[in-house]
């Protein structure tokens, strides 16, 4: 086989081996933009509108890399703070999401971390007639990230079959080539001398 030949046949099966990993890899994940409207009250609870607050309040649902914006309002003229408490011990540290305090509307946003699982989102500021844990709390539940599987190719389901079917016919048609290639390279045997 000449070396032009073993080059094309080289360059067509790579090419075939890069659409093979493209059809089924698998992008990552990116993180969606989520936003939340929360009305609170010491009295009432958590609420998405502020005549539906309640003990416990609204279930927050989100995904690991997930941009959250909570559009907070107290709707009782008290100071609040919300958070979430990872390790259930009714006070805001660190490594867990905290909004800064407000006392009206406060718009903050924060990226969900990398610990899944079903938590209480909480207010934890104190003063005045009681403390907001009794009453301003609720779940927030997230989940792994989510992949996006490849897009679909005609045939639904049969996807994978259907890529592995091009990727056989393919390397079918080079090998085929490759071989009539080799065999016209051959000399045949030669014509009789004229008489």
């Amino acid at each position: 086989m000449s070396t032009l030949r073993r080059r094309i046949l080289v360059a067509a099966s790579l090419a075939c081996l890069l659409f093979a990993a493209s059809a089924f890899a698998t992008p990552a994940a990116a993180g969606r933009n989520l936003t939340y409207q929360l009305y609170g009250s010491r009295s009432g609870g958590w609420g998405s509108t502020n005549t539906s607050l309640t003990t416990p309040g609204p279930l927050i649902e989100v995904e690991v890399g997930d941009n959250v914006t909570l559009n907070l309002t107290s709707v009782d003229g008290l100071s609040h703070r919300w958070f979430i408490d990872y390790n259930g011990n009714n006070v805001s540290n660190g490594a867990e999401p905290t909004s800064p305090n407000f006392g009206t509307a406060l718009l903050w946003n924060f990226t969900v971390s990398n610990v899944t699982g079903t938590f209480r989102y909480r207010s934890d500021r104190t003063g005045g007639p009681g403390d907001d844990l009794s009453t301003m709390w609720g779940n927030i539940t997230i989940l792994a990230a989510q992949t996006t599987p490849p897009p679909l190719l005609p045939g639904g389901e049969n996807t994978v079959l259907i890529v592995a079917g091009v990727i056989v016919i393919i390397v079918a048609v080079i090998a085929f080539a490759a071989f009539f290639w080799r065999r016209m390279g051959k000399p045949g045997t030669p014509p009789p001398p004229p008489q």
